[in-house]
């Protein structure tokens, strides 16, 4: 008798995954997607590690797509001071290294931002 595994490893013999599966693969498809992998990337990842099909593999991506979208679900009030507090701390941070040309990229971005220039 053959052990089967109780957590995705990339088994297809022992049925439907679980809502945690589900869960998980869609958080590895997030993470893929962040790197930058392409469709057909994540359908080759899909298959070979947890043997699904395109149609499945593609439902995991709009999930992941979906979640990706949540995320970034800001007012653009609060995206634009996140923003702004971003580039101040990495300003000071190019300032104290002697980076002067980052912190004049800081500079600028800020100000297109703020649109202080146009």
């Amino acid at each position: 008798m053959t052990d089967l595994p109780v957590a995705i490893d990339g088994s297809t013999d022992r049925g439907p995954c679980t809502a945690a599966e589900v869960e998980l693969r869609v958080a590895v498809i997030v993470g893929l997607l962040m790197q930058g992998s392409r469709r057909s990337e994540l359908l080759s990842h899909a298959a070979n590690v947890w043997g699904v099909s395109v149609r499945q593999t593609d439902r995991y991506i709009a999930a992941a797509r979906e979640q990706i979208r949540e995320d970034w679900q800001l007012d653009r009030v609060d995206m634009l001071a996140h923003t702004l507090s971003s580039l101040a701390e990495l300003q000071r941070e190019a300032r104290k290294a002697g980076q002067l040309s980052v912190a004049l990229g800081c500079i600028n971005t800020t100000a297109k931002l703020v649109q202080l220039h146009r």
